[in-house]
């Protein structure tokens, strides 16, 4: 309701703070560009039109990330293959220098691009048998990003990657493309965690 009206009725004696305005707000905004993501360009309009506070929410916040799968891919933007995502999963060092018991190393997932990082999170912790929000998700892109020439181990460039941070944004927005690498590491916390307990067992 806070996202669809400006203003709370008086009558409902709700009490909506900035930062619950400003969330769901936001979010309301990346579903829109989640939807047009995944129509047409030619059903922009009608899309934006059906969304009364569009331009109002795009003054405030800018507008939203659209990225949709290109025609020179081979694939129709509107076939169910575009909105598939294929991404190899491999387990991390911090998880295999600490959980002894891990027989699946590696896991190629075909996941709509409509899903968020939470979705993600579910399905790679079922895919592994690991707890999924004790996880980080880290996307190798395959760019190089510049450094520094003296930190660089050849050249000045090094692979780039880009944790996929767990929030409502739907993985279409982080992923363009139709397939992708992800590395699965604990995150920060439950990395110390497992590693406390590994130097326990020694």
């Amino acid at each position: 309701m806070i996202c669809f009206t400006q203003r709370v009725p008086a009558d409902t004696n709700l009490q909506i703070t900035p930062k619950e305005r400003l969330n769901a707000e936001a979010w309301y905004l990346s579903q829109i560009g989640s939807e047009l993501s995944l129509a047409s360009p030619t059903s922009a309009p009608t899309i934006i039109s059906s969304h009364a506070r569009y331009a109002e929410l795009c003054e405030r916040y800018g507008e939203p990330t659209v990225k949709r799968e290109t025609i020179s891919s081979g694939i129709n933007p509107n076939a169910l293959a575009a909105r598939l995502i294929t991404i190899v999963f491999r387990l991390g060092d911090t998880i295999l220098s600490t959980d002894t018991d891990v027989v699946l190393r590696t896991a190629e997932v075909e996941i709509p691009r409509s899903f968020t990082i939470y979705n993600v999170l579910g399905i790679v912790g079922k895919k592994f048998r690991l707890p999924p929000m004790q996880l980080k998700l880290i996307w190798e892109d395959g760019d190089d990003a510049s450094v520094p020439s003296n930190e660089a181990v050849s050249g000045n460039s090094v692979p780039r990657d880009e944790v996929l941070v767990p929030r409502t944004r739907n993985l279409g927005t982080w992923i363009d493309g139709m397939t992708a690498s992800v590395r699965v590491e604990w995150s920060e916390q439950d990395r110390n965690r497992a590693e406390a307990a590994r130097t326990r067992r020694n």
